[in-house]
C-alpha cells in the first residue's frame, strides 16, 4: 500500500490524510495513523533477508528463551477461552509459539522469512508455510480455524484489512482472534510523539489505538472482547541494540556495552504502549458478508 495525502483510509473509508510528524499520515475521519511511503514497498525484500539477524532483531534465535516466556503467558490466556481445535498463526517467525501451542491445538503457521520457515520445519518439525496466506482455503488448513494469533504482526502488514477479512472466511463462527501491536494512543506514545520507539517505517506501516483497531476488526466481522496493555520480556542486548544501533546509529557504543552484558540478562516490563487485543468472530459473519476492501 502506498499511503499518500489523497489515500483512502482502510479503517473508515475517508478519502484524504493529513501529515502527522515527519513520516506518518493521520486520517481526520477516525484518527488512524499510517506510514507515508515515497517508494513502493517490496515485502519480500524487507522480511526475507536479515530481518531476524540484525535488520530489526539482533538475533531472534539467541533470544528464544525470552520469546517463549512471552508466549507461555499468552498461550495460557488463550487456553482459558478456547482449550483446543485448529490454531492459525500469521507471521510465526521461527515457530516458538507454534511449538508450545501444538500440545493443545492442531497448529499451522505462515511466515515470509525463508530461514525462519526452514528452522520451524526442519528443527522444530512444525507445519509452517511460506505460501501466500490470502490464497489459503479452509481445506488447506484441514478445516475451519478456532483460534488465530498475530503477535506483533498487524503493524507490518501492507493490507491488514484484507488479512483480517480472510481470517474471517477461514474461521468458525465465534472463533477467537488475539493480536498484539503498539498503541499510539497510549500515554507513553503521546508523551514521546515523533520519538516514540515504535515509529520506524517501512517496517512498521500502521499505528493503531484502541479505537481504530476495534473499528478495523468490526469491519471484518470481529467483536473486540478485551484490550489491555501487556508486559514484554526482552533481552538486555536486544534493548541496547534497538536503542543504540537502530535508533541512534551508535554501533561502537553498543559493542562496548555488550562486553559487560551477559547474553542471558533480560527483564519483563510493561510500558503501557503495547496492547493485546482479543476478539471473536460474530456468528452471523460468512465469507460473503465480511469486509471487502478496495
Amino acid at each position: 500500500m502506498m499511503a499518500s495525502l489523497d489515500h483512502t483510509c482502510l479503517v473508515c473509508g475517508h478519502v484524504g490524510f493529513e501529515p502527522h510528524f515527519d513520516v506518518l499520515l493521520r486520517c481526520p475521519g477516525c484518527g488512524f495513523v499510517t506510514a507515508r511511503l515515497d517508494e513502493r514497498l517490496v515485502v519480500g525484500e524487507l522480511y526475507g533477508g536479515d530481518y531476524f539477524t540484525g535488520g530489526e532483531y539482533l538475533d531472534y534465535l539467541a533470544d528464544e528463551a525470552f520469546f517463549r516466556k512471552n508466549f507461555h503467558r499468552r498461550l495460557a490466556g488463550l487456553r482459558r477461552q478456547c482449550g483446543g481445535g485448529r490454531l492459525l498463526e500469521i507471521g510465526a517467525a521461527y515457530g516458538f509459539f507454534l511449538d508450545l501451542a501444538r500440545e493443545y491445538y492442531t497448529a499451522v503457521g505462515f511466515e515470509l522469512n525463508p530461514d525462519a520457515v526452514r528452522h520451524a520445519q526442519q528443527v522444530l518439525g512444525l507445519d509452517m508455510r511460506s505460501v501466500d496466506f490470502l490464497a489459503a482455503t479452509p481445506g488447506d488448513l484441514g478445516g475451519p480455524v478456532d483460534v488465530t494469533v498475530m503477535w506483533d504482526v498487524i503493524e507490518h502488514l501492507e493490507r491488514p484489512d484484507r488479512v483480517l477479512a480472510h481470517i474471517a472466511t477461514l474461521s468458525r463462527p465465534g472463533a477467537l482472534l488475539c493480536l498484539t501491536t503498539g498503541d499510539i494512543g497510549s500515554s507513553l506514545a503521546r508523551l514521546r510523539g515523533p520519538k516514540w520507539r515504535m515509529i520506524h517505517p517501512p517496517s512498521h506501516l500502521h499505528y493503531f489505538d484502541r479505537g481504530t483497531i476495534t473499528r478495523l476488526l468490526a469491519n471484518c466481522g470481529f467483536r473486540v472482547v478485551d484490550v489491555r496493555a501487556v508486559g514484554v520480556a526482552r533481552s538486555v542486548r536486544q534493548v541496547l541494540y534497538s536503542l543504540l544501533v537502530l535508533g541512534m546509529g551508535m554501533r561502537r557504543a553498543y559493542e562496548a556495552a555488550c562486553r559487560m552484558v551477559p547474553i542471558a540478562w533480560g527483564f519483563t516490563l510493561n510500558t503501557g504502549d503495547i496492547m493485546q487485543v482479543t476478539a471473536r468472530l460474530e456468528p452471523a459473519v460468512t465469507s460473503q458478508s465480511v469486509y471487502r476492501g478496495a
